[in-house]
């Protein structure tokens, strides 16, 4: 089967989870012997794409399609189109009117008509049995395509209201987009399949599709992980890594453990020292009992500095991309519930979910790992053996929603 992904973001570098979740669903498409076209369409200055030779040699010769350079005036289009919606949010802001308007997004305000006509081209042209787009804001694409072409939305996210939990959180305008329900309807309504990232999306997902004519099928297919080869020397104790990109929910949640979990923490290992990896350290102050290391070419080597994963955070949404990585490299892991948010089913030695904002049970939980290094090594055995079982859930779902029955009639 030649399938179509069509993407507003790259795989590599390979330095957020939304990037590592479509580098490990394209994959795991090759695993199951399909053939993989990546269409990478506009978006913000920081998605460029590290190098298109980089891609192809992932997906295959002649097989990426960048498409991120849209004309003069598609951009300015592009702009018009959400300016409205700008201009209203400022003006509401700034005389103090709350009302979700100011938050809600356009659903089609992402992409170009420029960039659905040229995508729709390629997948036509290619002769392509199903395409998938990356995010529902993108679900543009899907309009109009030949009905033998099967379409698929891999949503990454909820997006109906998601100004609210932010903003519960003290996060204010920090939620990315935000969608009118009616709107996030509309746009699954374009697909024939939906792939939701756990359990709790599936169901709103499931309920928001209710009564709807000839709804799409979803399923939970979440992060696929990589083979990641095991450590066979250990990582000194008294250490453990927070793995985090630079996101207001990241930062916040590491301001809180420092300020409340790392005393909890000292008073019962004082010789703990957290390892800091990924791109939230140029976003936050050094502190005595923290090492940054910065971006890293692989997990393995921040996990030779630090036997033990953290995910301390509170806010958010979506699966944690870093704690199934974690697991999978072996590191067992340590979470509040919303940063284990989805990943339920695996609780255990290898994954240990603790309440939100309980510093001293998540000190305790860390520091039972931390002070015992054949407990440790154990833990990540269990680790691994649940990043497996957790690969081949994801594997069922995929299957599912690409052998399902025939497409539907497309949507506007």
């Amino acid at each position: 089967m030649r399938l179509a992904i069509v993407s507003h973001i790259p795989v590599y570098p390979t330095t957020a989870g939304n990037r590592a979740r479509v580098l490990g669903l394209i994959q795991a498409l090759q695993g199951l012997g399909h053939e993989v076209i990546l269409i990478q369409i506009p978006s913000g200055p920081f998605d460029a794409p590290e190098s298109a030779a980089r891609h192809e040699a992932l997906v295959g010769r002649g097989n990426y399609y960048d498409l991120t350079r849209l004309s003069t005036p598609a951009r300015l289009a592009k702009w018009l189109k959400v300016f409205p919606v700008r201009a209203v949010s400022r003006l509401s802001k700034a005389v103090g009117i709350d009302t979700p308007w100011r938050h809600w997004r356009p659903l089609d305000s992402h992409i170009s008509p420029e960039s659905v006509r040229a995508a729709q081209a390629i997948i036509v042209a290619r002769g392509c049995d199903v395409c998938l787009v990356e995010y529902v804001f993108h679900s543009a694409v899907l309009v109009g395509l030949p009905a033998p072409v099967r379409t698929l939305i891999d949503t990454h996210d909820q997006f109906s209201n998601r100004h609210v939990g932010y903003a519960a959180n003290g996060l204010g305008g920090a939620y990315w987009i935000s969608l009118r329900p009616e709107a996030e309807r509309r746009g699954l309504m374009r697909a024939d399949g939906v792939l939701a990232i756990q359990d709790d999306e599936a169901q709103a997902f499931t309920r928001m599709l209710q009564g709807q004519p000839s709804p799409p099928l979803v399923r939970v297919v979440s992060h696929f992980l990589p083979a990641i080869e095991p450590r066979t020397d250990r990582a000194p104790p008294h250490r453990a890594a927070f793995i985090a990109s630079s996101n207001s929910a990241n930062t916040h949640a590491l301001g809180l453990f420092l300020q409340w979990g790392l005393p909890e923490v000292l008073r019962r290992d004082p010789a703990f020292r957290l390892i800091l990896a990924g791109g939230i350290c140029g976003e936050v102050p050094d502190h005595p009992q923290m090492d940054k290391i910065g971006h890293f070419e692989r997990l393995g080597d921040v996990f030779a500095r630090a036997p033990v994963s953290l995910n301390p955070v509170l806010s958010g949404s979506g699966i944690s991309v870093k704690a199934l990585e974690s697991l999978a490299a072996g590191a067992p892991v340590v979470a509040t519930e919303t940063g284990a948010r989805g990943l339920g089913a695996l609780a255990g030695e290898g994954l240990r979910i603790l309440p939100d904002g309980d510093w001293g049970a998540y000190a305790e939980a860390l520091t039972a790992l931390t002070l015992d290094p054949e407990r440790c090594a154990h833990a990540g055995a269990q680790a691994r053996l649940a990043a497996a079982d957790w690969n081949q859930r994801q594997r069922v779902g995929l299957e599912e929603l690409l052998a399902d029955g025939m497409p539907r009639r497309r949507r506007n």
